[in-house]
């Protein structure tokens, strides 16, 4: 019986192969270390990750908002990244620029010295008590653990004291505060359910409101409304109010 062609490509394929000469892999030339027991699955699943280091800008000027360039968030080819092009490289460095810069300048904390250190001096002076509440128009109004409404203008500096020590004893401490929109008038919600109104201008109480709500629950927020002489308000009794002037 005679073989095919396909047959005999074949055979002479495979006695070729037999004739290669297999070299074995050499440990010390490619570095390969001894293992005495080979790692399971579940051990190199288990083992735990390497930790990277954090990321440490040493060049400080990148914090400067004014060096971020609108097109440094553009993406470059594969190519030019596997090839240190220097493009890509400065792409690069921008886009750590701008996750630096951008994160956290939304908001910015800042402490208003001024009005903190007359705060504390009022306590230690005049017994005022500690911030429970603000409000911001024109002013800064604070209210105090006692009772007190401190009012600061712009410059931080103390424009009026309202109320008294006694009136906080009965009241208890400013749970809210509202000032219209024509900076003219402060209402004050107190922990035992009182609302008081000021005449900002000259510090006068305008009026003390003590039947607008349930005895015995405290007034959580009041606020104006556009109309000067209306407001509304709730309490921790989980009602809301509207507060009419006259």
């Amino acid at each position: 019986m005679s073989e095919s062609p396909d047959s005999r490509s074949l055979l002479s394929a495979s006695s070729q192969l037999n004739l290669l000469e297999v070299d074995t892999i050499d440990d010390k030339e490619f570095d390969i270390p001894q293992v005495d027991t080979p790692p399971t699955l579940e051990s190199i699943l288990n083992e735990p990750e390497d930790e990277e280091e954090p990321f440490v800008l040493e060049d400080t000027c990148l914090l400067n908002t004014e060096n971020i360039d609108a097109h440094s968030c553009d993406t470059s080819s594969l190519a030019s990244s596997d090839s240190g092009d220097p493009l890509h490289l400065k792409r690069k460095k921008r886009a750590v620029e701008m996750n630096v810069t951008v994160h956290g300048s939304v908001l910015r904390h800042s402490l208003l010295k001024g009005i903190s250190a007359q705060i504390l001096s009022a306590a230690d002076k005049v017994d005022a008590g500690l911030p429970t509440a603000i409000t911001v128009s024109g002013v800064i109004a604070v209210g105090t653990s006692h009772g007190l409404a401190l009012v600061f203008d712009t410059n931080q500096a103390l424009r009026l004291c309202l109320g008294t020590t006694a009136t906080g004893a009965e009241f208890g401490a400013v749970s809210a505060l509202s000032i219209n929109h024509d900076c003219s008038r402060l209402l004050c919600g107190f922990a035992k359910g009182q609302i008081t109104m000021w005449d900002l201008a000259n510090g006068k109480l305008l009026r003390t409101i003590t039947d607008a709500h349930p005895p015995g629950t405290a007034i959580l927020h009041v606020k104006f409304t556009d109309d000067p002489t209306l407001a509304v308000c709730n309490d921790s009794g989980g009602s809301v109010f509207e507060l009419a002037f006259r």
